[in-house]
């Protein structure tokens, strides 16, 4: 199926499944590397230092493009964190030019990883459960929603272990919406089904300036969260530990819907105006 890509390799690409390997996307690494005549030179030292990672040499410095068509995919993978980070300490904007043409790459090529702010690659779902995963953060960056984007942040870092800590990820995900929840609701104790059928369905449709017909399906959407946040009780924490770990489809599901309401209240709250979470 064509995307909107421009480049026809990209347009017509089958991304019916992640790539763990792609010679393009090699080659695409390769290139990213700035040109400044010391880079290769702190970079080479770097991976033997922080990775035990030893790129060939030849007659005039290391053979990047040999390591980079040649090495196994997780020396390649962690090359681009050990890179990073030599770019970070060179200054300038090294570091955020070369995360953003990793990250270009990494799309186009449909590979099955993603990396993130600081240069580190993860694991990815795949491109809609990572673009969710993004538009939730972006939202979350305000200063003032903080403590919920630390808990949704540390729900997919418990998603990215392996084995996937799939109970830590779902109730740090119910942490994240009802520290938001509680940030509307300063007197609330704890997240609720009712505290979503009445409390934040009622705020958000006093903030909202949608017709009735808009109104009423975001009434049946905060009906839907209170079903949702119930359901979600068996996994909180403070219930006994002893519960099987649900399994990795699960959760990200769980991780996915539950972006999608907690994305829901934090504009509200930034609509409104809330006081930090303590």
């Amino acid at each position: 199926m064509a995307n909107d890509h421009p480049l026809f390799i990209y347009r017509y690409m089958d991304r019916a499944a992640p790539r763990g390997d792609s010679p393009r996307f090699r080659i695409r690494v390769s290139a990213a590397l700035p040109d400044r005549f010391d880079i290769p030179s702190k970079l080479w030292v770097a991976m033997r230092e922080q990775a035990g990672i030893d790129v060939p040499m030849g007659q005039w410095g290391a053979l990047w493009e040999e390591f980079f068509k040649e090495a196994a995919m997780e020396e390649v993978l962690t090359s681009i964190t050990v890179t990073h980070r030599v770019l970070t300490g060179v200054g300038g904007r090294f570091a955020e030019v070369y995360r953003l043409a990793i990250a270009r790459a990494l799309a186009d090529e449909h590979m099955g990883f993603r990396i993130d702010e600081q240069g580190v690659i993860h694991y990815a779902v795949d491109e809609v459960f990572e673009g969710m995963r993004g538009a939730t953060l972006s939202v979350l960056n305000a200063p003032v929603l903080a403590v919920a984007r630390g808990a949704y942040e540390a729900a997919f870092g418990y998603l990215d272990r392996h084995p996937a800590d799939t109970k830590a990820a779902m109730r740090s995900t119910f942490e994240a919406l009802e520290v938001v929840a509680r940030q509307l609701n300063p007197g609330a104790r704890n997240l609720h089904a009712n505290l979503c059928r009445e409390n934040l369905k009622d705020q958000y449709l006093a903030a909202s300036t949608g017709d009735a017909v808009e109104k009423r399906v975001l009434a049946g959407m905060f009906e839907g969260m209170a079903h949702w946040v119930q359901s979600m009780h068996e996994y909180r924490h403070g219930q006994v530990d002893s519960i099987t770990p649900p399994t990795e489809e699960f959760a990200v599901y769980v991780l996915s819907s539950g972006s999608a309401y907690l994305r829901l209240i934090a504009g509200l709250a930034l609509r409104v105006g809330v006081q930090p979470a303590a």
